[in-house]
Formats: structure tokens, sequence, C-alpha cells
């Protein structure tokens, strides 16, 4: 295969591109949790010390992306409260986990959007039913685990 300085420029014009948005977007979450600190203070830290259960911080997560119907939000928002120090990241986990959920709720509303047409209704449900059971089944499998290695770890997250 031989390289043509068209395709060589391209893939560099692409390279850069990517770097430039990726740079952005680290930004972006920067400014986020910086947002946090000035915004939350200490209230922040004491609301979120209360979910100190894991099971409770999946719940904080699901009803977080069921609210504001997108997981990635969520979780940008949890990594920069993590960030900022607002939250602390063994209490994160489980609402990351918890927004994964949250994607089930959501794709399953977007299903019910094909309701007029029964075969699209039947492939749109069956394919958010798939996503539902791999969130569920990793979530599942993952949140005893975190709690398990947490607890090895003296409460300090997992491994």
């Amino acid at each position: 295969m031989a390289f043509t300085p068209q395709g060589v420029a391209k893939g560099f014009g692409l390279f850069v591109g990517v770097l430039f948005f990726l740079y952005w977007f680290l930004v972006g979450l920067a400014l986020l949790g910086d947002g946090f600190k000035v915004i939350a203070g200490d209230s922040a830290g004491t609301l979120f010390s209360a979910v100190s259960n894991p099971v409770a911080g999946l719940m904080v997560g699901i009803l977080a992306t069921v609210l504001v119907q997108s997981s990635s939000t969520t979780t940008s928002i949890i990594v920069a409260a993590a960030g900022a120090g607002v939250l602390k990241v063994s209490t994160g986990i489980p609402m990351v986990f918890g927004a994964n959920i949250g994607t089930s709720v959501t794709n399953t509303i977007v299903s019910l959007g094909f309701v007029g047409d029964k075969e699209q209704y039947r492939r749109g449900f069956a394919g958010a039913t798939v996503h539902d059971m791999f969130n569920y089944m990793n979530v599942c499998l993952w949140l005893p685990l975190e709690a398990i290695s947490s607890a090895i770890n003296g409460g300090n997250g997992g491994l």
C-alpha cells in the first residue's frame, strides 16, 4: 500500500482534530470540577457523605441518569465531583454503575417510541432488553466485587 501526500495530510489532520477535541473535553471536565468546588463547597461534601452505602450510591446514579436522560452526563458529573474532592472515589464507583443501569431505563423509553409499528417495536424492545441485561449482569458482577475489594482495602475503594 502506497502512501500519498494527500492521504498522509488527511490522516495528520484527523489526528490533530482528535487531539484538539480531546483537549477541550478535558478542559470542560476541569471547568466542571472547578464549578463543583465553587458552588458546592463543604455542603456537597456532607450531602454525598450520606451516601456511603454502595446500594444507595447505585440508586443515586440510576435516579440521576433517569432525570437527565444521559449516562454520559451523569458519569461526567460524578467524575468531575470526584476530581474536585467533593465526592470520594469509593462512593462514586457505585454511582457510575447506577448510571449504566439508568441508561437501561432510557433505552426502554426510546423503544416505546416504536409502539405504532408492531415489528419495529418488537425489534426495538428486544434490543433494549439485551442492553438492559448486559448492564444488569455487569452490575451484579462488579458491584459486589467492588464492595468486597473496598472492604479488604480498608474502605479506601477497590483494587
